[in-house]
């Protein structure tokens, strides 16, 4: 059972984008032991020079999402992803 949520909107080229949410997905399961779920919930389905996706990602812990909140997106990300919530 999920009990916390965040959004963050992904900015990405066709190019770089699967990488990016390898290295973000990374990112989360580190910070939450993988108890994460991830999810795409709204995007303009990519075009030749940019990608933007909301991913919704879903905590099994509520202090996981929290602290992901405190450390704040790292530097390497801070061009491609927002917090939204």
């Amino acid at each position: 059972m999920y009990t916390s949520t965040l959004y963050f909107h992904f900015v990405a080229t066709p190019n770089n984008k699967n990488v990016l949410k390898m290295f973000f997905e990374d990112w989360a399961d580190s910070i939450c032991n993988n108890e994460v779920m991830y999810s795409i919930i709204g995007g303009d389905g990519g075009g030749t020079t940019a990608w933007n996706e909301i991913i919704r990602v879903d905590f099994v812990n509520e202090e996981d999402a929290t602290v992901m909140k405190l450390k704040g997106i790292p530097e390497e990300f801070q061009k491609y992803l927002e917090l939204l919530n």
